[in-house]
């Protein structure tokens, strides 16, 4: 219960509010840490009394005299659950450390009942991750996870849809922060997050009877909330909607849903994904070769890609392409031409068109691409 990590932390707690010098004991007298190092591990007697008494006692002079390694000052008996599980001791001359007493044991009961309450949380958190982890990998046959989710209060009829949420700060992993961050969210009891690697979190909304729009502006809510708590872009990939026995095809959804995920798009729900669905199931032997055999010689060109992506952007529109570069239309026709000699393809032609469509799609969304990218898109 009162371990010397748990000690050391009190002490430095202690001492930031209170100069005299402190230790603090087990029950059998053995000191675990105090501000003056070289005690630790030094029998004490008065602690030793003072935790068989349960009661503050007062070291004099005479005290130091009679018994073993004790100084004048003030022992208090440390209570948990209306057990002794220590000592915490002040040196000082008695009459004028004595008033600080109460303040001294109410500071350090506080702390152990806080440290319990974050191991009690954190075990918690532990057993529900298990869980969760059980639920999207086992075969369904494998295990009763209606009796592990009733130990955890979880319905599992419900249904459910996976999020992944990529917060890229460390920080959210420290308890504190994470704690703030799942009352921020204001899940329901219904709801779960785990964490989910580095800096990574598994989200599992209830989807609501009223629709996707309900829940999809749900978790724009708490896009904003989580960016609100941190400097980090939060990028998120949403499932779909799943019952409990196929909420694995929900996660594995939003994992790919993720990894579309960027800057101008944080957040990404795969039920929107078209032509991108394919990204994932193609070599990357495929793509660089695909890459290679359509726009890799545009390359080394920054100013014929940018007009191929307005292009793109400008529905083929010559007009509006030139507008929008600021052009006059007889540079982009020369420029077209130029992307015709270098690819072999015609950008004004509609079968070639959608090759290069396609070659623009791998490249923003390929991040393994092995083909050096310009460094204007």
């Amino acid at each position: 219960m009162l371990t010397m990590t748990l000690a050391e932390k009190i002490v430095d707690e202690v001492k930031k509010v209170l100069t005299e010098e402190i230790i603090i004991t087990q029950t059998n007298g053995t000191i675990i840490a105090a501000t003056d190092p070289a005690r630790i591990g030094q029998f004490h007697e008065g602690a030793y009394v003072t935790s068989l008494e349960g009661q503050k006692r007062i070291l004099t002079k005479d005290d130091v005299l009679q018994m073993k390694g004790v100084k004048a000052g003030i022992n208090l008996p440390i209570y948990f659950k209306q057990e002794v599980i220590g000592v915490i001791g002040m040196t000082g001359d008695p009459r004028h450390v004595s008033p600080f007493g109460d303040i001294l044991r109410k500071m350090t009961e506080l702390l152990i009942q806080e440290h319990e309450f974050f191991q009690e949380t954190e075990t918690d958190e532990r057993q529900l991750e298990a869980f969760v982890f059980d639920w999207l990998h086992l075969p369904e046959t494998a295990v009763d996870m209606t009796e592990k989710a009733q130990r955890l209060g979880l319905d599992v009829n419900k249904q459910r849809v996976a999020i992944l949420i990529d917060c890229q700060d460390e920080s959210f992993m420290k308890q504190d922060q994470y704690k703030l961050m799942k009352d921020k969210l204001q899940l329901t009891n219904q709801e779960i997050i785990v964490r989910w690697g580095h800096a990574r979190f598994l989200l599992m909304l209830q989807a609501t009877p009223d629709g996707r729009d309900t829940w999809h502006k749900r978790l724009f809510h708490i896009h904003a909330a989580l960016t609100a708590l941190s400097p980090s872009r939060i990028l998120m990939g949403a499932g779909k909607p799943a019952a409990s026995h196929v909420m694995k095809q929900s996660f594995h959804q939003a994992f790919r849903a993720l990894k579309l995920a960027h800057a101008e798009t944080p957040i990404v729900f795969d039920e929107d994904l078209t032509l991108e669905l394919f990204m994932e199931e193609i070599s990357q032997e495929t793509k660089d070769a695909f890459l290679d055999r359509t726009i890799a010689s545009l390359f080394p060109y920054p100013e014929l890609m940018k007009t191929l992506r307005v292009l793109i952007a400008s529905d083929y529109s010559l007009k509006h392409t030139a507008e929008a570069m600021h052009v006059h239309i007889n540079t982009l026709h020369y420029r077209l031409k130029r992307i015709q000699d270098l690819t072999t393809l015609d950008p004004k032609r509609m079968q070639d068109a959608m090759l290069f469509y396609l070659a623009l799609l791998l490249l923003d969304h390929d991040t393994k691409n092995t083909i050096k990218q310009p460094d204007i898109l």
